[in-house]
């Protein structure tokens, strides 16, 4: 089993032992902190993902921001890639690719990919330069490859920033942190 193998486990279990009450806390802490940035400011055009599985709760900031800003969800397609589909009221979403929720009733298209100036992205595990651990499936390192020039905001828990985590030559960084404790901009 190899290293990303192990911290993904670990981080993993790690993350289902906060509680509900200290999730959601720690949660509010770091869209507060996302939301008094001058890069989310600015943006609006903002692919988030819709939190799953204890990741850092972002459903209010969907709510909030649905009719002032153009947010993206990301809707899987095959086994490599997802596309970025706008979002509107009344927020319309179904079970997708592992029990992630994902929009329906509208059709993905690469043309909103050039709109999109922030990508909120999860994680299971960070180090400080902007590395990152996903769920293993690589689906957004192929996104930031493909729009490398997006700003780049991964959201998470301070116990899930390590003080270094393995990458490939596939892995692609992430521009910023933001957890409950720290905002780190990642080399």
């Amino acid at each position: 089993m190899n290293d990303k193998v192990k911290i993904r486990e670990k981080l993993l279990k790690m993350r289902k032992k906060i509680s509900a009450n200290l999730r959601a806390a720690k949660s509010q802490k770091i869209i507060d902190k996302l939301q008094n940035l001058s890069e989310f400011i600015n943006s609006n055009h903002i692919l988030l993902y819709y939190s799953h599985g204890g990741e850092v709760d972002t459903l209010g900031l969907i709510e909030k921001y649905l009719d002032a800003k153009q947010l993206y969800l990301p809707v899987i397609r095959g086994k490599s890639h997802f596309q970025a589909v706008p979002i509107k009221r009344p927020l319309n979403l179904k079970s997708g690719f592992e029990g992630v929720p994902e929009p329906v009733g509208i059709e993905p298209s690469s043309v909103y990919d050039d709109k999109i100036e922030l990508v909120i992205t999860p994680g299971v595990a960070f180090d400080k330069k902007g590395n990152r651990i996903g769920m293993g499936k690589g689906y957004y390192d192929r996104y930031f490859e493909q729009n490398s020039e997006t700003f780049k905001i991964a959201l998470a828990y301070e116990e899930q920033v390590l003080d270094l985590v393995p990458k490939e030559m596939y892995d692609k960084s992430v521009d910023l942190i933001i957890t409950d404790e720290n905002i780190y901009k990642c080399d």
